[in-house]
């Protein structure tokens, strides 16, 4: 296959599953600047890019936040309870369970369904949990080969209400 027909190919599948995720697009162009930048070719020479062969995948596995645009968190404060008055309406798709001094955030309508939908993040660690077999998995959902004790399962699932959790099977 001609190496900028693939590259084509790859560079809008990437530029699509970026895009999803961002409040501002991305050019094609851009894009490619940033892939080329990462390669060590400046804007003049990005098109030498295509003899790379980059699947989608190792395209986006080469761009961090910085490169999309993406703010980059300074830092985050925590309190142990919410200094919201009590008249003021939270968010309807998503609860926060601390467990062991851990946050543990769930959307109800996360984009991404693995590993379990729903499933929870780990604020600090950026880690997944199932919330069915307590396995962890990477920010990628990749597995971790590890799972968290079921009593710590149960207690964030406790914490979750009326959400429709994934069948418990530890």
């Amino acid at each position: 296959m001609d190496d900028i027909v693939f590259y084509n190919q790859e560079a809008d599948k990437a530029l699509a599953m970026i895009n999803e995720n961002l409040e501002n697009k991305l050019t094609d162009l851009d894009f490619q600047t940033v892939v080329a930048k990462k390669l060590g070719y400046d804007r003049e020479n990005s098109t030498r890019i295509a003899s790379h062969h980059l699947t989608a995948e190792k395209m986006i596995d080469l761009l961090d936040d910085d490169d999309l645009g993406k703010p980059t968190e300074l830092s985050k404060v925590t309190f142990y309870h919410s200094i919201l008055p009590d008249d003021v309406p939270g968010r309807l798709d998503e609860k926060v369970v601390k467990v062991k001094g851990e946050i543990w955030s769930i959307h109800k309508y996360d984009k991404d369904p693995c590993p379990s939908n729903p499933h929870a993040h780990n604020i600090e660690t950026g880690y997944k949990l199932h919330l069915g077999t307590g396995e962890l998995y990477n920010y990628k959902c990749n597995p971790l080969n590890k799972k968290i004790k079921r009593k710590h399962l149960l207690a964030i699932r406790d914490q979750l209400g009326d959400i429709t959790l994934p069948t418990l099977t530890v």
